[in-house]
C-alpha cells in the first residue's frame, strides 16, 4: 500500500463518484477503478458499495476514510517539516559552551538566533574544550565554544571573543588583601585547576610567568570544570587563575584580583566539524558575525 492509493481512495470517498474523482486526480477512470479494487484486495474488505447509479462507503470504508485522512495529513506535515529543516527553520542547534564563555555577548547572540528562528530548539551543553571536540567529532554537537589550540584538520574555527585572566582567591586569603599581586607571590602557593586532560594549554601562560619570576606554585586540587574550581577556592583549597568573564558573577566567599599585566588574553573560538553544511549551524554563525 502506498500513499497514492490512500489519495485515490479519499478522492473517491469524498466525491462518491469514480468519474468525478478521476477528473479531480487527473487520471482516467478505468485505472482508478483498478487501483481501488487492488486496495480492497490488499485489505481483504470492500470499501465501496457500487451500483450503476451510485457509489457508497461501506462501514469498513467509513472507518478506513478517517484513518487514511490521518495518514495523509501526517505525511504532509512530515514533508513540510523536512523542507523547513532543510532551510534551518526547525530542528535543534546543539551548542557546546565553556562556563567562562557564557557571557553577555553569547546571551545577545542566542536572543538574536531565537528571534530569527523561533522554530529551532537550542540545546546547550556545558563542557570542557576537550569534551566538546570529542562530541563534535562524533556528531553529538553542531558547534562549540572552546579554548585554542584546535590543531586537528577535522575542525574549522573562527575567533569568538577574548578575556583577561584574573585570580580567584578565598575571602580573607593573604592575596585577597595584598595591595598588588606579583608573580613571586605564587611560590609554594596551592592552586586549584581544571585537570590538564580536560583543558589543554589553558594554564601554560600563567605557569610560565610564575617560573620566569622564580616562583613554583603547587597543585592543591584538581576539578573537572570551572564551577567546581570556584567552590574549592571558596572552601580554602587554594587560589585559581580564571577568566574575567567568570568574575562577572558574584559568589560568596570569593574575591577576584587582577594579575600582573603581562599575560596574554584568553581567547575563545567558535568551532564546528569540517563539512558540516547544516542550515541551523550556518544561521548561528551568521548571528555571531552580525553581533561581532
Amino acid at each position: 500500500m502506498e500513499l497514492r492509493h490512500l489519495r485515490y481512495f479519499v478522492a473517491v470517498a469524498e466525491e462518491l463518484s469514480f468519474r468525478r474523482a478521476a477528473r479531480r486526480l487527473n487520471l482516467a477512470q478505468p485505472p482508478l477503478s483498478t487501483q481501488i479494487k487492488s486496495l480492497e484486495g490488499e485489505l481483504g474488505v470492500r470499501l465501496f458499495e457500487r451500483s450503476t447509479r451510485s457509489v457508497r462507503l461501506t462501514p469498513a470504508g467509513r472507518v478506513f476514510l478517517g484513518q487514511a485522512r490521518d495518514v495523509l495529513g501526517a505525511a504532509e506535515r512530515a514533508q513540510q517539516q523536512a523542507r523547513q529543516a532543510d532551510r534551518g527553520l526547525v530542528g535543534t542547534l546543539r551548542l557546546g559552551v565553556l562556563a567562562p564563555a557564557a557571557t553577555a555577548r553569547l546571551a545577545r547572540i542566542l536572543r538574536c538566533y531565537r528571534h530569527k528562528f523561533p522554530g529551532v530548539q537550542l540545546s546547550l551543553h556545558m563542557l570542557t574544550s576537550i569534551q566538546q571536540l570529542q562530541q563534535l567529532s562524533s556528531d553529538e554537537l553542531d558547534a562549540g565554544l572552546v579554548r585554542p589550540p584546535v590543531e586537528s584538520t577535522e575542525f574549522e574555527s573562527e575567533y569568538f571573543e577574548e578575556s583577561a585572566m584574573v585570580l580567584a582567591v578565598p575571602a580573607g586569603h593573604r592575596l585577597a588583601r595584598a595591595r598588588r599581586i606579583q608573580w613571586r607571590d605564587f611560590h609554594n602557593e596551592p592552586l586549584v585547576m581544571i585537570h590538564p586532560t580536560l583543558q589543554h594549554g589553558y594554564y601554560e601562560p600563567f605557569l610560565k610567568a610564575c617560573t620566569k619570576a622564580g616562583a613554583t606554585p603547587i597543585v592543591g586540587q584538581y576539578a573537572n570544570e570551572v564551577h567546581s574550581v570556584l567552590w574549592l577556592v571558596s572552601a580554602g583549597f587554594g587560589v585559581a587563575p580564571t577568566t574575567k568573564t567568570i568574575a562577572e558573577v558574584r559568589r560568596p566567599g570569593l574575591v577576584f584580583r587582577e594579575l600582573p599585566p603581562d599575560l596574554p588574553l584568553v581567547q575563545t573560538l567558535l568551532v564546528w566539524k569540517r563539512g558540516n553544511a547544516s542550515a541551523v549551524l550556518r544561521h548561528f554563525k551568521e548571528c555571531v558575525a552580525g553581533l561581532a
